[in-house]
């Protein structure tokens, strides 16, 4: 009986641990020789109980007892109508992301995956953080420790007892935010992260920034600042599909990626978590998008599940400024002819992380999700299937806090953390989108020579085509070469295959 209200005090902090061996000790329960023994047992029974509670599952949630207004919608819109957004304050959540310019489609589509019943965000049994704003620190942190300013704290491992993913079981995605400030087409949510808040030190005050702009621009500002150092690496966790499930399409895998300054990614150990190395993409073929490739191409040679699929980080932080627009680095671009819809995303942190949704489940019973009615055709139910998103996240390089050759993710007192990330949609016709492959070229390979330059290049492509093609008349060559800009027979000169702009 001793023993037993022993162990269960082992839940406790250890000052009211040693209170049980001090009590035992008074008492004349124990002699003072097997205290140490009493106490290295309470200390193991702690240790058991707590890695036995980390296996148990997710703590409870308290999803019918959140502020009022909580799972309210928030919509924000530019001024022609043209994209829409809807938010909860419940994670800072993005719940329908609707895009009307698709060329193959009429009318908006829903572009963003999300549950109808918006509680579902937080009763989910299977979460997968749909939409959701991510802290404090997103991604993996292997083993659930850092060590910052001499001191080691230790966070909840909520991944398998091994990690702990994008902040813990009461992350942000699972806070509800206060709007601070709103208007037609932009919103400002703002958390207090108290000190202690899943184990990172510090008061940390978040606010981030939804706008919608009139070139169809979903643009997030993330600004915070703290009480005293901690860590910090925020983002935003959506599930794209910009065919929208259209005709029942059940997977992304026909989306075209381009990844321009991805040759490099951060090789992550059987748990995804990261290890520290850099590799190149030149050594691992099937991540390499820096060339447009579908999803689905060399997805099954993936090595993040044993069936394939992707759930990586990328290195982008070297973006040439030929890319650049303002302050913000073209970092990705996607694009599917099943809608003629199409999205670039800018963004000015260093890495980008790729989920390919490969534990969507749509036939697990327990486990699937049903498709929001914007995503949905026809009678019957209908589910989100594996591989049925693309979740695009520009953040800080993963594990970050464990690693000195990453860059730092410390927040000092007196710094102000601040992160910008658009994600723009376009509609193109599939013609378009592959005749205007010439220009991405001319894009990547920079500023083109003077008119005249271009002219003696043409010229002498001519003579070679001549001196090539023996039986045809030089007016006749001329002509056809003639009717082209320069730009569009010099690319098809080199070979350049048109795709994506």
């Amino acid at each position: 009986e001793t023993l037993a209200s022993a162990a269960l005090s082992a839940t406790t902090p250890a000052p009211a641990r040693r209170d049980v061996i001090e009590l035992l000790l008074v008492n004349g329960t124990v002699s003072e020789a097997a205290a140490g023994w009493w106490l290295r047992c309470i200390l193991l029974s702690s240790a058991v109980l707590r890695r036995a509670h980390c296996r148990e599952g997710p703590p409870d949630f308290r999803c019918d007892q959140q502020p009022e207004g909580a799972y309210d919608p928030i919509t924000i819109r530019n001024a022609a109508g043209t994209l829409e957004a809807t938010f909860l304050r419940y994670g800072g959540t993005l719940t329908h992301l609707l895009f009307t310019g698709g060329t193959e489609v009429q009318g908006p589509v829903d572009v963003a995956l999300g549950w109808e019943d918006p509680r579902q965000h937080c009763r989910a049994p299977q979460h997968q953080y749909f939409g959701a704003s991510v802290g404090r620190v997103a991604n993996r942190i292997a083993n659930g420790t850092f060590v910052l300013g001499g001191a080691t704290y230790t966070l909840p491992r909520n991944e398998n007892g091994y990690d702990t993913l994008h902040g813990g079981w009461f992350g942000f995605d699972r806070q509800v935010f206060d709007v601070v400030t709103r208007s037609a087409s932009s919103v400002t949510f703002q958390h207090v992260s108290r000190d202690g808040e899943e184990g990172f030190p510090g008061t940390l005050t978040v606010q981030i920034t939804h706008s919608i702009s009139d070139d169809n621009e979903w643009q997030l500002h993330y600004h915070a600042t703290t009480d005293r150092d901690t860590v910090v690496s925020l983002t935003s966790h959506p599930y794209f599909n910009l065919n929208g499930n259209i005709n029942n399409m059940l997977t992304v895998l026909e989306h075209e990626i381009r990844i321009p300054t991805g040759d490099r990614f951060i090789e992550v150990d059987s748990h995804l978590v990261a290890t520290g190395a850099i590799g190149s993409v030149s050594e691992a073929t099937h991540l390499d998008f820096t060339t447009p490739k579908t999803l689905g191409r060399d997805i099954d040679r993936g090595t993040v599940t044993p069936q394939g699929g992707y759930d990586n980080a990328w290195v982008i932080g070297d973006a040439r400024p030929t890319l650049r627009q303002g302050a913000l680095a073209l970092a990705l671009e996607a694009y599917t002819p099943l809608t003629g819809i199409g999205m670039r995303v800018r963004t000015d942190q260093p890495s980008l992380q790729i989920y390919s949704g490969n534990f969507l489940n749509g036939t697990d019973p327990k486990t699937r999700m049903p498709r929001k009615r914007s995503q949905s055709f026809g009678l019957e139910p209908q589910y989100y299937q594996w591989r049925g998103a693309l979740v695009v996240e520009a953040q800080q390089y993963p594990d970050a806090v464990n690693h000195a050759n990453f860059p730092s993710v410390v927040l000092r007192l007196g710094e102000v953390y601040s992160q910008r990330t658009s994600y723009q949609l376009f509609g193109q016709s599939p013609r378009d989108h592959g005749s205007k492959a010439a220009s991405l070229g001319m894009q990547l390979l920079g500023p083109w020579p003077s008119f005249a330059v271009q002219s003696w290049a043409v010229l002498l492509l001519v003579v070679v085509a001549c001196a090539l093609d023996r039986g045809r008349r030089l007016s006749t060559v001329l002509g056809g070469w003639a009717s082209r800009p320069a730009g569009w027979a010099l690319s098809h000169a080199r070979g350049l295959e048109p795709r994506l702009k």
